[in-house]
C-alpha cells in the first residue's frame, strides 16, 4: 500500500533560478508516486502560484528553490528582495526537503561561506573578492597562482580553462570575463593543485546521525594542460567519478565535508566540494545546499558508495525529511 502523505514537487522558471528541469521533475514524480498516496508538480510563476501552494496544504515539498523574485530584480542575485523559500515554508509550517534560509544565505554568497568555514576552525584556501580594475599588479592582496570564479554562481558557471591564472594580464581578463557574462565579482582564491572530491550528505533525522558519501573527481586535461572542473566539462561529463579506496583519505575527507555542512548549518541533503593543496591536506571549496537530484554528483557519491540507485536516493531523503521537525 501507498503511503498516506501528499508530497508536492516544486520549483520556479524565474530569473534562471530553475533547480530542477522538467526530466528531473518528471523522474521525482514518477519514483515519488509509486510510494505516496498523492504526489503533484508546482512549478511558482507568481505570487499567486506561491499562496496556492500553502493552501493545498501539503504534508511535504521536495523543494528546488532557495529563493523567490517576483519583479524586475528577478535576475540580480544581489537583490535584497528575495523571498527565502524555506523561510516561506515554515511560517506556514509546511514541512520542505533541504536547509533553512539561514544556511541558504550562507552558501549563496561564497565568501561568507568561506568566512563561517575559517571562523569554524576549519581549512578553505585563502581568498579575496575583486572586480574590474580594483587591483593593479602591485595591490594584488596574494601571489600568483590564483584560481578565479564567480561570487554567487553555482554549478561551476563562470569557470573554465582561464580560471587559474599565473599572470596579471590572465587576472585582468578573467575578472571581466565574469563581470561582464555572469555579472557579478569575482571570488579569487590561491590555487590548490592536489586532488578534487565531493562529498554527499544525507541527514538520518530519525536517528540524529548522517550519512556522508565522498567520491573523486577527475577532470580531463584543458588546452592548457590543467585539469579545471568547469561548467562545460560537466555538461558534457567530460569528468571520472571514482569511489575512494584509500581509507584515511576517505575519513579525512568525510571528517572535512561533515563539520563543514554542520558550520554551515545545513540541514536534510547537500553537497561539500573539497580540493587538496599539493601537499595533500584538503580545503573546503564550497556547498551546494540544494544539489541536483537527478543523476548528477550527488547520485553519484550515493551510487558509488552504497550501490543503491536513483529511487532509494529519493527515498532515503524524503523519509527522513518526514523525521524532521520544523522549528
Amino acid at each position: 500500500m501507498k503511503i498516506n502523505k501528499y508530497i508536492e514537487i516544486v520549483t520556479s522558471p524565474i530569473g534562471s533560478l530553475n533547480l530542477m528541469p522538467q526530466k528531473i521533475l518528471l523522474n521525482l514524480y514518477e519514483k515519488l508516486d509509486k510510494h505516496y498516496k498523492k504526489v503533484k508538480i508546482s512549478i511558482i510563476n507568481n505570487l499567486d502560484d506561491l499562496n496556492n501552494l500553502v493552501e493545498k496544504k501539503p504534508d511535504l515539498v521536495v523543494s528546488g528553490i532557495k529563493y523567490l523574485l517576483f519583479d524586475r530584480d528577478s535576475k540580480k542575485r544581489d537583490s535584497k528582495k528575495k523571498i527565502w523559500f524555506p523561510d516561506f515554508l515554515e511560517k506556514h509550517n509546511i514541512l520542505y526537503t533541504g536547509s533553512s534560509k539561514n544556511a541558504l544565505k550562507l552558501e549563496f554568497d561564497k565568501s561568507i561561506a568561506k568566512q563561517r568555514i575559517r571562523d569554524s576552525g576549519l581549512n578553505t584556501a585563502l581568498s579575496f573578492l575583486a572586480k574590474p580594475g580594483q587591483y593593479n599588479k602591485e595591490t594584488l592582496p596574494l601571489p600568483f597562482p590564483l584560481f578565479v570564479k564567480p561570487l554567487y554562481e553555482g554549478d561551476s558557471r563562470g569557470i573554465d580553462e582561464n580560471s587559474l591564472v599565473h599572470t596579471y594580464k590572465e587576472y585582468k581578463y578573467k575578472i571581466k570575463s565574469i563581470f561582464d557574462q555572469q555579472h557579478t565579482v569575482s571570488l579569487v582564491e590561491t590555487y590548490l593543485s592536489g586532488k578534487e572530491y565531493t562529498v554527499a550528505i544525507v541527514e538520518d533525522f530519525k536517528n540524529s546521525s548522517y550519512n556522508i558519501y565522498p567520491i573523486e573527481l577527475i577532470a580531463e586535461k584543458n588546452t592548457k594542460g590543467d585539469r579545471i572542473l568547469g561548467f562545460y566539462d560537466k555538461q558534457r561529463d567530460r569528468e571520472k567519478s571514482l569511489k575512494i579506496k584509500d581509507k584515511n583519505i576517505k575519513k579525512i575527507i568525510s571528517s572535512l565535508a561533515i563539520d563543514s555542512f554542520k558550520a554551515l548549518k545545513a540541514k536534510g541533503y547537500g553537497r561539500i566540494d573539497i580540493k587538496m593543496n599539493d601537499k595533500g591536506i584538503p580545503y573546503f571549496i564550497e556547498a551546494n545546499l540544494v544539489p541536483g537530484l537527478g543523476y548528477g554528483y550527488f547520485y553519484r557519491c550515493y551510487n558509488l558508495n552504497t550501490g543503491q540507485e536513483h529511487e532509494q536516493m529519493i527515498l532515503d531523503i524524503v523519509q527522513s525529511t518526514f523525521s524532521k521537525k520544523l522549528k
